[in-house]
């Protein structure tokens, strides 16, 4: 009986797509999708996991310069974002060249804004650390590791537009594989400058840093060999004229998409500015819970992504009705997984706690925080599918007005008034992200229905 149920309210057909260029599901793309996000998570949990046994002076740092470094790299998924929907708008309607020539432009694009971008980040390093309000050791040591992640940022704006290419032309598998790469050789480049201080030509800070950049660098390697591997045709543009219509047409959409994830990023710095007035024991605390609580929407945000291809291809080939039909069977199947996994974490709170620390004051806390949470993961459930699906259709920018109103007055007015205030802690700046997360999904769920998106031109 529960397995008709199962049956009745699953379609294993909506989520199949087939195109001239070949046949893709949302399984086939979102779980190897899955994986990646699932390894680019635990490269920041074992940064945080080591140096929690180095120094909580060091976690609190890393923790608090990476919310600008998450900033930073969004500014280089506004290219990719962009190029991924116009891409899939264009294997949807049998145009090629189209195609090729924005993956061309995505490419040399992402390269000469991170090589401009990189130096002017360098020369202001300190006004980055003073508006986080970081003081005494965590300023060093969050200046040490802010100028070596930033010098080599390149690495990451190439591998981020290459692996969106392979994710639209359907080979998702190999940014698993990547993300695999990268964070084992994380983990070992890790455990080797803390552990191994004595003959290690970098230690602490300085050497988690070095890793996470070198481990990169051989990530992008891979990932260009990889990417001359499958012959993905790519085509420069006939004419300079040519090259902006392309690059214009992904920054339509990439721009309001990736300012709406960037507010969201910044909305985190911004909170982490006044976490860090409550005490160095909540700027560790609040790293901890953030850490703990990336993996349970990260199923949401990984169907949800492949869900935007599929739904890509549908609106270029007029298929609305399916693509409508798409968006409702996955935000059942998000909703019900987000539930389960948020029920897991406030059974097993004190075990996945005492990986990070022993301080009794934050895992009391945390149970506070994991039960308000459970909210905020329903919530995002329904707008990670809604808000990159109608991404994907090219109907961006008054979504992204109403998001970023919501994220400035929630997500960081409310959440300081409760939070400082109210003198809630942290369970006041959770409850101002929930229901920021609360309004996105129903903004994004009735900009949907409204069915605007469906005279959109990509």
């Amino acid at each position: 009986m529960i397995w008709l149920k199962i049956k009745s309210i699953y379609d294993k057909e909506l989520f199949t797509v087939r195109s001239p260029m070949g046949t893709v599901s949302i399984f086939s793309l979102g779980i190897p999708i899955l994986f990646e996000n699932v390894m680019n998570n635990l490269q920041g949990t074992v940064n945080t996991a080591v140096l929690s046994g180095y120094s909580e002076v060091s976690v609190a740092a890393v923790g608090a310069v990476n919310t600008v470094v998450n900033i930073i790299l969004m500014l280089g998924t506004i290219i990719a974002l962009g190029a991924s929907v116009v891409i899939s708008n264009a294997i949807g309607a049998n145009d090629e060249d189209k195609a090729k020539e924005t993956s061309f432009c995505s490419i040399f694009t992402s390269l000469i804004f991170a090589l401009i971008l990189s130096p002017c980040l360098l020369m202001n390093d300190s006004s980055v650390m003073s508006f986080l309000n970081l003081t005494g050791e965590i300023y060093r040591d969050g200046i040490v590791y802010f100028d070596i992640r930033i010098t080599f940022i390149v690495s990451n704006y190439l591998m981020s537009a290459l692996l969106s290419l392979l994710k639209c032309y359907g080979y998702p598998k190999y940014t698993f594989v990547i993300g695999l790469l990268t964070n084992t050789l994380n983990l070992i480049f890790n455990v080797f400058v803390i552990k191994c201080p004595d003959i290690s030509p970098v230690t602490g800070v300085r050497g988690v840093a070095y890793s996470c950049a070198l481990s990169n660098i051989i990530g992008l390697i891979v990932t260009g060999c990889i990417f001359y591997k499958v012959k993905i045709s790519i085509k420069k543009p006939g004419s300079i004229k040519m090259f902006f219509v392309r690059i214009i047409s992904v920054l339509k959409i990439g721009l309001p998409s990736g300012l709406s994830g960037m507010m969201f990023s910044l909305s985190m710095m911004v909170t982490t500015s006044f976490v860090a007035l409550i005490g160095d024991y909540a700027l560790s605390a609040k790293v901890y819970f953030t850490t703990i609580l990336s993996y349970v929407y990260l199923f949401s945000m990984s169907m949800g992504s492949a869900n935007s291809l599929l739904i890509g291809r549908r609106h270029g080939a007029g298929e609305f009705d399916i693509a409508d039909k798409m968006n409702r069977q996955l935000s059942k199947i998000t909703c019900a997984v987000n539930l389960a996994l948020s029920l897991i974490v406030i059974l097993l709170y004190k075990s996945l706690m005492g990986i990070f620390t022993d301080n009794t004051q934050i895992i009391t806390m945390s149970l506070a925080i994991f039960t308000v949470d459970i909210v905020t993961e329903q919530a995002r459930a329904v707008s990670q599918v809604y808000e990159y699906a109608l991404r994907a259709v090219g109907d961006v920018f008054v979504p992204m007005i109403i998001l970023i109103c919501s994220c400035w007055t929630f997500s960081i007015g409310l959440a300081y008034f409760l939070s400082i205030k109210c003198d809630m802690g942290l369970v006041g700046l959770w409850i101002g992200l929930s229901i920021d997360e609360s309004i996105r999904a129903i903004v994004t769920y009735i900009r949907w229905k409204r069915g605007k998106w469906k005279y959109t031109k990509v």
